[in-house]
């Protein structure tokens, strides 16, 4: 591992030390330093070139490369002319292998989008092209298989960006809830069910909760595909606003966004689940959230932190909590 690695890694483990006065258990290198995103979003200048702004600013710099975007996405990149007028952003999403492009029209622009140069741009490689959410042109879905669940996610869907890290992470939480061996899994901010659908397969019941349409559509499809109905609740509400009574379940699983979960653990702890199981992108935020679960007694008994993002100061924490 290169020297300036090394320190960032060191530094990262030290900053989660201290923000949860407990040394982590692991820290799970990335497998990729560079060249790891598997979703990027860039905006175009008047011009129509895509790039991205500088901090705190309204410069924008195009680029035709991204040093932390997978391979096959700048090969699009290079290749990519200018786009259209009337897009606000562009998301180039990948499945590893594939690369799809989900662009978003400006709210205040009441022109049409031309939709013939939008399909125009399948010519620098893509796989599918969307608008707003709608086919253009192509395929615009990403398929990924994760912990033997194969996802084909609708171009508003959110998955992770380091796609190797989360297999790790994917595969941990399997194994943690699986020895838990629960009566029934509440998955909070569940997404596609990218983290509890392979305990359904393992006959774990789950109730799936999550606020984006597009997210549980997806879940619902993985679930029909794989033969899994009898063992998934799906749900699309506001996880926020979860109220303890809401859902039967012994352990609960949250992966919550960058803000948290705010109110949400005196909640669940109403119920007395025997574990609870958080990911956070935000340490700061995951501090704040568990403060009512370790006040009430819960032993913070498991700290993993996942380079999920690589040259950027941001981690992903893995934490288990058990009942006193």
């Amino acid at each position: 591992m290169p020297d300036n690695e090394a320190m960032q890694r060191s530094a990262r483990g030290e900053w989660i030390a201290r923000l949860l006065e407990r040394e982590p258990d692991q820290l799970v290198d990335s497998p990729r330093l560079e060249n790891y995103r598997a979703r990027i979003t860039l905006h175009p200048d008047d011009a129509g070139r895509l790039g991205y702004f500088r901090p705190r600013s309204h410069i924008h710099d195009p680029i035709t490369a991204c040093p932390l975007a997978r391979p096959e996405i700048n090969a699009v990149l290079a290749k990519l002319p200018p786009v259209p007028k009337g897009l606000d952003a562009v998301e180039l999403r990948s499945s590893g292998s594939s690369v799809v492009l989900a662009a978003r029209r400006r709210k205040q622009h009441r022109g049409k989008v031309d939709r013939r140069a939008l399909a125009a741009l399948m010519d620098a490689g893509l796989q599918g092209v969307a608008l707003d959410g709608a086919t253009i042109a192509g395929d615009p879905t990403t398929t990924l298989t994760v912990s033997d669940i194969t996802h084909r996610l609708q171009p508003a869907t959110f998955y992770q960006v380091n796609l190797e890290i989360n297999a790790h992470m994917v595969a941990l939480v399997r194994a943690r809830i699986n020895t838990l061996a629960p009566s029934r899994l509440l998955d909070l901010y569940a997404g596609a069910g990218n983290l509890s659908l392979p305990l359904a397969a393992d006959g774990i019941p789950v109730t799936l909760i999550e606020s984006a349409p597009s997210s549980t559509a997806d879940a619902a499809h993985t679930v029909k595909r794989h033969g899994l109905s009898s063992q998934v609740e799906i749900r699309t509400a506001n996880a926020n606003r979860f109220q303890a009574g809401d859902a039967f379940f012994d352990v609960a699983l949250l992966d919550p966004p960058r803000r948290g979960a705010p109110g949400v653990l005196p909640q669940l702890l109403m119920t007395r689940p025997r574990a609870i199981i958080y990911i956070s992108c935000n340490p700061a935020a995951l501090v704040r959230d568990l403060k009512p679960a370790r006040a009430a007694g819960y032993t913070l008994d498991e700290v993993v932190v996942f380079e999920m993002f690589p040259q950027t100061p941001h981690a992903e924490v893995f934490v288990r909590l058990s009942r006193p």
